[in-house]
């Protein structure tokens, strides 16, 4: 089958961004390569000069190339139905360059690899090109990994985006929602689905995240005593629920309680975070570490006695299952997808967003808990991509069929 992954590429690879979609489309791409399908990245954060692709690990990378779309601008009144088409279905939300720039590099990728089946990432931006650029005659499905773009831009904005999504999902005919509680909150959103729809899980690399020993661990990043660590790994923003979680702990310094929370991840919050810290005097408690590898953060997981993220919005979030492959319980929120990574109290507890008391209790009977790190590892495992990958192959072969 030729697949073609439309969405972004993480650092490692030469993407210009980071996130976990980058990740996803990543693992996705390669594991569907290794199983024998011919597979293709429209890499919209991979920029270059170059025509051809490059090729990892059996993958065809196609980069955003200036010189590729100036190839293709003669071409231009030939295409102008399309391109107005576009431009009326954005709006303002993307000028007319963008439009014609990202029309062409559809364009070509989309001849270049002809792909049977398209898949995107995100309902946004990615998917009007696939499909005016194709007519809707191939297969395409959208991941739905989050509602981000409608939560935390500003207001108008958010109207926007959502008259996008809105328009985009009454063309789109196949869904994939990275959890239940992601396609409540589209019905919630936008209404009834007409659209196929199926809940696929992100899978897990697992040869990136494993139990190690805990002493070598910390003092891999630096510490040596036996004070109880807290770990948060995410972006410092407000959904994250980084400041419910600045509270518990300052609501447990009040009851003198002995602990220190990590923070790995960086964000527009971080500023924010580092004024709550100096206010309440907190330096002692609080390491702010920045931004992270995956192969620093190995240690920064098994270093941890718990991971907490109380998310107010978290379509999955693969930092909780990366802290379980170490052995790591969680603390999660019970109104996100938290509950669908957490099915028993043992490998961690949920507590309601934004509550701060709630979190500082919680925090406390988990560290007061005894967890079997080597069963919460042995749970994550069962999430990982040689498990699951044939979940996507049995999606692509649906759409082939009622194409």
């Amino acid at each position: 089958m030729r697949i073609l992954q439309v969405g972004p590429i993480p650092p490692e690879i030469g993407g210009k961004t980071v996130g976990g979609v980058a990740t996803h489309v990543w693992d996705l791409s390669r594991h569907l390569a290794k199983r024998g399908h011919e597979v293709a990245i429209l890499a919209d954060n991979f920029l270059g000069s170059i025509e051809m692709p490059a090729i990892k690990e059996g993958v065809k990378i196609y980069e955003f190339s200036k010189a590729l779309v100036l190839k293709h601008l003669p071409s231009i009144l030939l295409n102008t139905i399309t391109i107005y088409k576009l431009k009326k279905h954005f709006g303002d939300l993307i000028g007319i360059t963008g439009v014609i720039a990202n029309f062409f590099y559809y364009k070509y990728v989309l001849h270049h690899f002809n792909p049977d089946v398209i898949h995107v990432h995100h309902l946004e931006s990615r998917f009007p090109f696939a499909y005016h650029v194709t007519n809707g005659c191939v297969p395409i499905v959208v991941t739905v990994h989050s509602f981000s773009s409608i939560k935390v831009s500003t207001s108008e904005q958010n109207q926007r985006y959502y008259k996008l999504i809105a328009k985009n999902l009454k063309l789109s005919q196949n869904l994939i929602f990275v959890s239940n509680s992601l396609k409540a909150e589209c019905k919630q959103l936008f209404g009834g689905l007409k659209a196929r729809a199926w809940i696929v899980n992100n899978p897990i690399d697992t040869a990136k995240y494993y139990l190690i020993d805990k002493n070598k661990a910390r003092r891999r990043i630096g510490l040596s005593d036996e004070t109880p660590i807290l770990l948060f790994v995410g972006k410092l923003n407000k959904a994250k629920g980084i400041y419910t979680l600045l509270e518990a702990v300052k609501l447990l310094k009040e009851k003198e309680k002995k602990l220190k929370l990590i923070i790995v991840g960086d964000g527009p919050e971080r500023k924010g975070v580092q004024d709550f810290v100096l206010k309440n005097m907190l330096q002692s408690m609080i390491r702010l570490e920045g931004r992270k590898e995956p192969f620093e953060l190995l240690y920064y997981y098994n270093a941890a006695d718990l991971f907490v993220m109380p998310s107010f919005s978290e379509s999955f979030g693969l930092v909780y299952i990366e802290a379980m492959l170490c052995g790591v319980p969680i603390i999660g929120t019970s109104d996100t997808a938290a509950p669908e990574i957490v099915p028993s109290g043992d490998y961690g507890f949920l507590v309601p967003s934004g509550d701060a008391g709630s979190l500082a209790l919680t925090i406390q009977k988990a560290l007061s808990s005894d967890w079997n790190r080597y069963n919460i590892a042995a749970y994550a495992k069962s999430l990982a991509w040689h498990n699951n990958i044939y979940k996507f192959e049995e999606v692509y072969k649906e759409m082939l069929s009622n194409a």
